[in-house]
């Protein structure tokens, strides 16, 4: 029998998974435990926002594996979008620092899976802070037919000029442009609805600094 990376791969991502479940049931015990001595409370913080970013690496990690293996169903519900991306913004901000603005109606909702949400909205956050900004906005346009698109600006350095063509489309082969770009790709293509498929448009600012619009279907 031949042997498969990918049942291995599999394997051995769920098992992180497990295991990150039982930190957090640790974190939830330590946490009672410094009712009694606050002072302390700074170190289970740091040690849960550093959870939650492994958490959601390996959920991640997991995702793609299903989407090349055409094993993931999107859940395409509708969402809040300001539940959703605030997590995200407060991580950032606890990690590194960065400003994040939410700037749209905290009632917006919408069809999206949020867990491919996640990724592509993390993984934009993570790109632009590699890159050197420390601000970004999230900020909603809506279209006809229920279409909609989640712009993120930073105020970094912007794209390199191959990256980008006379439209603005982002259109990777493999991960040559990056695994962050690549899986906010597969992530917005994953999202199929009414005969259409999300995509993702990239552009720089006039001024200074990056945009990824995230465009559903």
């Amino acid at each position: 029998m031949a042997f498969d990376i990918n049942t291995l791969l599999s394997a051995q991502l769920h098992d992180l998974k497990n295991q990150m479940q039982s930190l957090f049931g640790a974190q939830s015990e330590l946490e009672e435990a410094l009712e009694l001595n606050p002072e302390q409370q700074t170190l289970l913080n740091n040690l849960q926002n550093h959870s939650n970013a492994l958490s959601l690496r390996l959920v991640e990690l997991l995702s793609v594996l299903k989407l090349q293996n055409q094993s993931f169903q999107p859940n395409i519900d509708e969402g809040w979008l300001m539940d959703t991306l605030s997590p995200i913004a407060h991580e950032f901000h606890e990690l590194h620092g960065m400003v994040i603005s939410l700037d749209f109606d905290e009632d917006f909702n919408q069809f999206y899976d949020e867990q491919l949400l996640t990724i592509a909205a993390h993984n934009a956050c993570l790109n632009a802070y590699q890159a050197g900004a420390n601000t970004i906005a999230f900020t909603v346009i809506e279209h006809e037919k229920g279409r909609w698109q989640l712009d993120i600006t930073d105020n970094g350095p912007g794209f390199d000029n191959d990256l980008l063509n006379d439209k603005n489309t982002f259109s990777p082969s493999g991960v040559q442009n990056g695994l962050g770009l690549y899986l906010i790709d597969q992530a917005l293509k994953a999202h199929k609805r009414n005969n259409l498929t999300g995509k993702v448009e990239i552009r720089n600012n006039l001024n200074c600094g990056a945009q990824i619009s995230l465009i559903f279907p």
